[in-house]
């Protein structure tokens, strides 16, 4: 689906991603639907993707100014250095590990490094541009350093990959994909794959009830996914389901409003003409995001 408007996140929405777009992380680091926000691929055409509890999609490059609004906040998000992974050796120990055994998981959690290591940078880059500031909070100041320095570890792994890294992360979701590893597709969507094989398994990780993968496929075209209407009716209607719901409601109907903004025509999704099978198919895929959005993150 070509959509002419710039990617801008519903206020409501945006409200909420008030430190980070990306795959950045806080102390406490919000669940993925916390933390909606959109990204435009390579194609040129929208996808949307979200802050990861689940090793789920996030944007692609994040903006300088992006990054910069996260650092006037007086903290700097926590990076996740990659301190061994539980696996041993350098970071490109690890991917080339994860690629010769045709580890899904491991390559999944390695694309997810990939993404930060990228971010990263870019907030070294940004602090550095910023200078010194001998007039800020002492423990404030100490804090950043502390962030500071793990950036920099985390960098000096990063560092240790050869080449063009994106590439690597797109082999490290490709083998993910393979492997039906849910959300790995998301994040190659996201990242700009239009792949048969990554069209499908999104179709299928929101068939699975999963988060990301079910806004993209509601706020798409039919055409997009090759699939049919009452397909795609079910995954909204799931999304609407679950909007009610006393535990989850509030998180899902956050996607459910990312998805009802992007679609075209973009107003609230009507059900009005919903087939019963598509009913009954929402009815099922609505309990799995249920169970999915209810599990603590890790």
């Amino acid at each position: 689906m070509a959509l002419e408007k710039k990617l801008a996140l519903p206020a409501a929405i945006a409200g909420g991603c008030l430190i980070l777009i990306g795959a950045w992380k806080l102390n406490q680091a919000p669940s993925e639907a916390d933390l909606p926000t959109a990204a435009v691929p390579a194609s040129g055409a929208q996808s949307v993707g979200f802050n990861q509890a689940d090793t789920l999609a996030a944007a692609s490059a994040p903006t300088a100014s992006t990054a910069s609004a996260a650092s006037t906040t007086g903290q700097l998000p926590v990076a996740q250095v990659p301190s061994g992974h539980q696996a041993a050796g350098t970071l490109n120990d690890q991917v080339e590990r994860a690629l010769a055994a045709k580890d899904g998981l491991m390559a999944a959690k390695l694309a997810d490094t990939l993404k930060e290591c990228d971010i990263s940078q870019r907030i070294l880059e940004i602090e550095s541009s910023r200078g010194s500031r001998p007039d800020a909070d002492p423990a404030i100041q100490a804090v950043r350093m502390e962030r500071l320095q793990e950036y920099q570890r985390l960098q000096a792994s990063c560092q240790t990959v050869p080449g063009d890294q994106k590439q690597v992360r797109m082999r490290l979701l490709d083998l993910a994909i393979q492997q039906g590893v849910i959300g790995a597709a998301t994040e190659a969507f996201v990242a700009g794959s239009r792949e048969p094989a990554t069209m499908s398994q999104v179709v299928r990780d929101a068939n699975a009830g999963d988060v990301n993968a079910m806004t993209n496929v509601a706020l798409y075209e039919t055409t997009l996914f090759g699939i049919t209407r009452d397909q795609q009716d079910a995954v909204r209607y799931a999304l609407k389901l679950v909007s009610t719901d006393p535990d989850v409601g509030t998180r899902a109907a956050n996607f459910l409003r990312v998805a009802e903004s992007y679609a075209a025509p973009n107003s609230s999704f009507d059900f009005s003409g919903i087939s019963a099978a598509a009913r009954a198919k929402g009815a099922e895929i609505a309990e799995r995001l249920k169970q999915r959005l209810g599990k603590k993150a890790p």
